[in-house]
């Protein structure tokens, strides 16, 4: 019976051997399912923020665009609202020149400027014969004087050019400068 009573021995010790075998391979097997839940929790986590940092720079991009779109139609504008300004200019440019006579300088020290314009009374000249007048010109000229009121610029006008010679003073304004 030694040998059976041996045989059952080694059976229960082989049995007890599968049991602490089996223990600790579910032991590994339960902390390898741990630390892979810890490193899916740790990669889900990151996939957020990655996934929202997406998403900013998705929104950040759609607004760059926008944004593009507004300054390329500014941009647009700007250029329609240059050539305007550049054909003005060259009209401006194309038109004969206002010109502002000084017949005193000294007189220039009152507070006040005034634009006179003095035209020649039609048909007439200061000589008396026939005023010449270029193409399109009404021969106005524009003096400024200096004085304290515009009556007395007009007054100062008037005694320059007397409407005897052939003159008009036609309007009197404050000077503007430009």
């Amino acid at each position: 019976m030694s040998a059976a009573l041996l045989a059952n021995i080694g059976l229960i010790v082989l049995l007890m051997y599968s049991l602490i075998q089996f223990t600790l391979t579910a032991r590994s097997i339960e902390e390898d399912r741990r630390t892979r839940e810890r490193r899916l929790g740790r990669l889900e986590e990151e996939l957020g923020h990655a996934t929202a940092a997406a998403n900013d720079a998705k929104a950040t991009a759609e607004g760059s665009a926008r944004e593009a779109a507004a300054l390329e139609e500014a941009v647009a504008e700007l250029r329609a609202v240059r050539a305007e300004a550049d054909a003005k200019l060259r009209e401006l440019q194309s038109a004969p020149r206002r010109r502002l006579i000084v017949p005193d300088k000294a007189v220039l020290v009152h507070g006040r400027l005034w634009e006179v314009t003095v035209v020649p009374v039609a048909g007439t000249a200061a000589n008396g014969a026939e005023a010449e007048t270029p193409a399109g010109d009404n021969g106005a000229r524009v003096y400024l004087l200096g004085a304290t009121t515009d009556r007395d610029a007009r007054f100062r006008a008037e005694q320059r050019f007397p409407t005897g010679l052939g003159y008009r003073v036609q309007k009197v304004e404050r000077f503007k400068r430009g």
